[in-house]
């Protein structure tokens, strides 16, 4: 193993360390938010209590939930993709065509993370606050976006350069 392919095991090692933290919190967020929901229905309809917090909490850890787990989704092929043509080609030009698509991913996940990550740091300078009964700073859920969408380009480079990740074997055709 060279310098080189060393270095980029170690590089695939952090970004996959990273979307599997990702994915972590992700399915953690869905928890809070399932247990938010039933509090919450029994707070109003048992004791005629609604709270103020619960949609505002939901709905932040919603988007936290979504960027956090697409990069993981993208690393398992788990993406929506029409693969109707796809499937009409040959293996090679199959294989050439998919590292196409998925440099496009690459290209069009970073310049909306690129995006996002400004839009940021403009809520940051700006002091920018969420609309809501608890006001926090917006950059707080907004800078998820940015982490999700730069994470899913590095999972589309790594696709493109790599080819797809075998984390099951996949299921027979009938």
């Amino acid at each position: 193993m060279t310098m080189a392919t060393g270095a980029a095991a170690g590089a695939i090692r952090i970004l996959d360390g990273i979307t599997q933290a990702g994915a972590v919190i992700a399915s953690a967020a869905l928890a809070v938010i399932v247990g938010a929901y039933a509090f919450e229905v029994v707070a109003r309809y048992v004791f005629n209590a609604p709270t103020w917090w619960s949609a505002e909490l939901v709905s932040y850890l919603l988007c936290i939930m979504v960027f956090t787990m697409m990069p993981a989704v993208t690393r398992a092929g788990g993406q929506v993709a029409v693969t109707v043509l796809l499937d009409r080609l040959a293996p090679a030009p199959r294989a050439v065509a998919e590292r196409i698509i998925w440099l496009a991913g690459f290209v069009a996940t970073a310049a909306i993370g690129w995006f996002a990550a400004g839009e940021t740091v403009r809520q940051i300078e700006r002091g920018v606050q969420m609309m809501a009964a608890l006001p926090i700073p917006k950059w707080w859920i907004s800078v998820w976006i940015g982490i999700g969408f730069g994470l899913t380009a590095l999972q589309f480079l790594r696709l493109a350069l790599a080819g797809p990740v075998q984390t099951r074997t996949p299921a027979p055709e009938i």
